[in-house]
């Protein structure tokens, strides 16, 4: 009961978001995640231009678990399909298909499969798993995790890190992406 009365969620509003641009909020932690399993996130998502609505793919959002933003952390990302304006059925609102479920054991096999292929460890190596895509870059720790960060990316239409989900036409976005109960 008690867990109800501390309900949190994050907010993240965008406009004008540029082909392969991200935005994200962070939060300097320091924790030791190693007895936890897995980390789950309820993810909603919505057009801010109801003249120009963002489709499934057009937008993702990430978690970012690592020693420090840039050089050695461990990215998991989802594709969101966004609500219809209007509809107040909690199913439609944070569908399931939304729902962020990071395996811990998961993010270790993708550094462990990038070691094994020698690929650079300063350089992103990802791979996936069903519509996520989970990546690794340098030598992150969960023992040490010092920051956690969550965004919304607009994916490139070109290149290494192309959009996986849709057709990408490189234009802006504009969305409103809840976060809830990480």
């Amino acid at each position: 009961n008690l867990r109800n009365l501390n309900e949190q969620s994050l907010q993240l509003q965008v406009c004008g978001l540029r082909d392969g641009d991200s935005r994200a909020a962070f939060r300097n932690v320091q924790f030791d995640i190693r007895s936890y399993k897995k980390l789950r996130m309820f993810v909603h998502a919505e057009s801010r231009d109801p003249a120009n609505p963002i489709e499934y793919g057009d937008v993702s959002v990430y978690i970012r678990l690592g020693n420090d933003f840039d050089q050695n952390y461990y990215e998991y990302e989802v594709p969101v399909k966004p609500s219809p304006f209007g509809d107040n059925d909690p199913f439609s609102v944070w569908p399931e298909v939304n729902d962020m479920v990071v395996e811990f054991a998961r993010l270790n096999d993708v550094k462990i499969a990038r070691n094994a292929a020698n690929a650079p460890v300063n350089l992103r190596f990802t791979e996936f798993e069903g519509d996520r895509r989970i990546t690794v870059k340098g030598n992150p720790n969960l023992s040490q995790m010092r920051t956690i960060m969550v965004g919304i990316r607009n994916p490139k239409k070109d290149g290494e890190e192309a959009n996986p989900w849709a057709p990408d036409d490189a234009t802006t976005q504009c969305a409103e992406v809840w976060v809830n109960e990480l």
